[in-house]
């Protein structure tokens, strides 16, 4: 039985940006090489489609709507609910290397208020010698924010000669989201990830204690900003073309063309510059490119610390797990970033799984962000907590023959009051069903239409499906209710 768990995490990754995938335009070596000693799910959803949110799934095992942080931006007390402080508790040294975003990170929040606020860290006030207890984690060393990064990477950055004039950079298109950085590989927030974790490993680690450590890098969000360096070993041309066009819009609510043409945000303000005809074609390929060598950079770092781990004769005493907190459009159907849109590129992700004893495949099974958490008490001995909403998949990880689920369900919560409209949306093995507060709804066929281009929910050939998809989406929606806190009397 396995003793150790390391996460690796990345932030706004589709689950084919990864060779491993089928993705031919990938350079991800370290990962594909991962892949073949891993189970490789080809099916594992979010729970949310924003960071905050689904990120406290994945370490708690509850859906956003019983974890309280139904978008991003909320500042909630810490319950103790999760896998980080239940694993401490029971004797489990637990540290963070990166990101978290467990509670806000702009420069909005007061300083003090949130450990991960760019406000907290601001060079006149920064507290370096701050390594925890947050949330769990006994050590922690912090990303923070995207895009000229803060927290204690900021530290590392300096000390190591970094200089502000490093992110500058160009942009050939034009598009001010999309500059390949002065910034080295070096110092970039990925290598601070990277080289800290393989420091924690080999310098900070309780040889005498199990561990639960996560690296979480905090690319290949947006801003598309690689150094570049590292975007100069991919063309322009040649890589992998988005998913379908904005053709594939008419069907869906009037949300998805908003988004197409640069009107909706969530916050319900149109934005100031706007996109009428969608993104130009060269800005498209460049943000590509882009995230292209952003998961590159990831990947180089990912090697560095799988490596680590094997020097260090941990391999057959740890599970490793590689998965993202949710994907990203990449211009799929004309679309791009994230927010209420239930395409396989936001909603999917990717999930290998490396278990001592475990043998490598790949996997169609449905794995929900939910599962992670209970999944690794299993995986670790350790009784499941009676707050989990998600199921262990170690029965199946052991036999794939035993499915653990047959459906896994993504919420999307308004936030900024009524400005933004909330959603849930449920996936089987062949059908996705969304469903909307307005009434609104979708319906697709994901083995007749696996692009995602027509929505089917008005369409009178599955007016039974579409049934059943409803009264499967309540279902869940009632099987999912709270278990927090705990009945203690009848009366």
């Amino acid at each position: 039985m396995p003793k150790n768990v390391l996460i690796l995490i990345t932030d706004q990754q589709r689950r084919d940006s990864l060779g491993c995938y089928g993705n031919p335009g990938a350079q991800t070596p370290c990962l594909d090489r991962f892949a073949q000693s891993a189970v490789q799910f080809e099916r594992a959803y979010v729970a949310n489609p924003i960071c905050m949110p689904n990120r406290h799934s994945l370490f708690s095992g509850r859906y956003p709507h019983n974890h309280g942080v139904y978008t991003n931006g909320l500042l909630l007390p810490d319950t103790g609910c999760n896998l980080p402080h239940y694993l401490s508790e029971n004797g489990w040294q637990t540290a963070n290397i990166g990101k978290i975003h467990f509670t806000p990170t702009d420069g909005t929040t007061p300083p003090g208020e949130s450990p991960e606020s760019e406000s907290t860290w601001s060079d006149g006030c920064a507290h370096y010698n701050f390594h925890g207890p947050y949330w769990g984690f006994d050590y922690l060393e912090l990303t923070v924010g995207h895009s000229r990064e803060k927290g204690h990477y900021r530290e590392w950055f300096l000390q190591n000669g970094g200089s502000d004039a490093m992110y500058e950079g160009e942009s050939e298109s034009g598009d001010p989201m999309c500059v390949s950085m002065h910034l080295p590989e070096r110092l970039h927030p990925s290598t601070f990830v990277g080289e800290r974790t393989v420091n924690w490993l080999k310098e900070k680690r309780d040889p005498d204690k199990p561990f639960f450590l996560v690296a979480s890098f905090p690319d290949p969000h947006h801003p598309f900003d690689p150094p570049e360096e590292t975007a100069a070993r991919f063309p322009m041309e040649g890589l992998p073309s988005p998913i379908g066009g904005p053709e594939d819009l008419e069907t869906r609510p009037a949300h998805y063309r908003k988004h197409f043409r640069g009107e909706w945000h969530r916050t319900g303000v149109t934005p100031k510059h706007t996109t009428p005809d969608g993104l130009g074609e060269v800005q498209s390929k460049e943000r590509i490119r882009n995230t292209y060598a952003m998961v590159s950079l990831i990947d180089q770092n990912v090697g560095k610390i799988l490596d680590t781990l094997t020097e260090l004769g941990l391999d057959e005493d740890t599970v490793v797990v590689f998965t993202s907190d949710h994907g990203e459009l990449l211009g799929d159907h004309g679309l791009w970033l994230k927010g209420p849109f239930y395409y396989e590129g936001l909603v999917g992700v990717p999930l290998l799984m490396r278990v001592p004893g475990v043998k490598a495949r790949t996997d169609e099974g449905l794995f929900s962000s939910v599962d992670l958490a209970p999944t690794l008490c299993e995986l670790l001995g350790v009784p499941i907590p009676s707050y989990v909403d998600g199921v262990s998949q170690r029965e199946h990880l052991l036999d794939p023959e035993k499915q653990a689920r047959n459906w896994c369900m993504t919420e999307y919560r308004n936030g900024f009051g009524t400005m933004d409209v909330a959603s849930r949306s449920i996936v089987t093995q062949r059908y996705k069903y969304v469903r909307y507060q307005t009434g609104e709804e979708e319906l697709t066929d994901l083995a007749v239409d696996p692009r995602e281009t027509r929505n089917m929910a008005g369409d009178p050939a599955y007016e039974t499906i579409l049934q059943k998809m409803r009264e499967q989406l309540l279902s869940a929606m009632l099987c999912t209710e709270n278990r927090y806190p705990d009945q203690i009397s009848f009366a």
